[in-house]
């Protein structure tokens, strides 16, 4: 198994602490750098305004700075919103969502009682794709149940709450938002795992929007020619990318996510990169592992506290091969600028 990626996904998954970021001087910083930047704007270009509202949680003010609409990307807007709640109970707010394009594409939004939290999920699926129905304890086979419509098109239990199943997931709920197109909602938070909270939420799903959504990170230098399997961010601020390559085993992963001990016990410093701790498969270690590809073939750098943050970054195969010219892993790791707290200082077009 990889080691390191099944526990980046656990430490994502589960409740963390609070970023090691004064978010108070960053906002500050933040709007100093935007007015400089702003009368920057209105000097090449008097009265020129952008002005968008409706902004999400995990959205930055759309009046991006100048750096941001005209630099070149090589994998530009990696996350594009194809769905939001448009309502959740009480102390719930959106806290990640998800692009996976692998085997079993997907699109991901999940909502919590604040950062990491992710129990209530709403998934999309490809055209023509249906969910599968979970099995029952035991291993018994489940069924759907119909229920009343969503918006005037069809829906189903697969776990109705406090029925079979709902002992391990709260309530699982679908319905055909479009001609032989479906959404999965999945409520895990049984204080709000009832019929009429969870179509209720169904029910207020905004479906399309388009948008770019932003990524609290910027990471320069990266290969060409690979693809975006899967990405996400999240509201820790967290971000992770993963991308493919020619070959079967060919990727990188890049991810930030909160500093914090949690991390840092798992992947015992080995070394330091720029005056910060840090854990490299490189040199000798304890764990974690790249699986059982060969040393040789695979890497993984992981360096703690940068601006409040801690970086991982995984290459194998091909891509690990690219990376060399322009210092590898190590090298890959400054070019990585974590944006701080501030949503007004992220970007949509992390990838460069």
């Amino acid at each position: 198994m990889n080691d390191l990626k099944d526990e980046l996904q656990r430490l994502a998954a589960a409740p963390g602490p609070a970023p090691a970021v004064d978010v108070a001087a960053a906002v500050a910083r933040g709007r100093r750098v935007k007015r400089r930047r702003r009368a920057a704007v209105a000097a090449l270009a008097a009265g020129a305004v952008a002005a968008v509202t409706g902004v999400v949680f995990l959205q930055p003010s759309q009046d991006e700075r100048p750096g941001k609409v005209v630099e070149p990307s090589k994998y530009p807007s990696p996350l594009v919103e194809k769905a939001g709640f448009g309502w959740l109970p009480a102390g719930f707010v959106r806290t990640r969502v998800t692009q996976d394009a692998g085997r079993h594409p997907a699109y991901k939004v999940n909502a919590g009682r604040g950062p990491g939290n992710t129990s209530i999920e709403l998934t999309l699926l490809p055209p023509g794709v249906k969910p599968g129905v979970p099995l029952l304890p035991g291993a018994r086979k489940g069924r759907l149940t119909r229920a009343a419509p969503v918006n005037g098109r069809p829906a189903y239990w697969s776990i109705k709450p406090g029925g079979p199943g709902s002992g391990q997931v709260g309530a699982e709920f679908r319905w055909e938002y479009r001609p032989r197109t479906w959404a999965l909602l999945s409520v895990n938070d049984r204080t709000v795992a009832n019929a009429a909270t969870v179509q209720r939420i169904a029910a207020g799903v905004r479906f399309g929007g388009g948008k770019p959504l932003a990524f609290p990170v910027r990471v320069t230098g990266v290969p060409d020619g690979l693809d975006v399997g899967r990405v996400w961010v999240g509201a820790g601020p967290e971000a992770m990318f993963s991308l493919g390559g020619p070959g079967r085993n060919d990727e990188l992963m890049v991810a930030v996510t909160p500093a914090g001990e949690r991390a840092r016990s798992f992947s015992k410093p080995n070394t330091t990169i720029d005056g910060h701790p840090a854990f490299d498969t490189g040199l000798p270690h304890g764990g974690p592992t790249v699986g059982r590809v060969p040393a040789s073939k695979a890497r993984i750098l992981r360096v703690f506290g940068v601006r409040g943050f801690d970086i991982d970054i995984e290459a194998r195969g091909e891509p690990l091969r690219r990376l060399q010219a322009g210092g590898g892993l190590t090298g890959l790791f400054r070019r990585v600028t974590p944006l701080g707290a501030d949503p007004g200082d992220w970007t949509t077009t992390p990838l460069r």
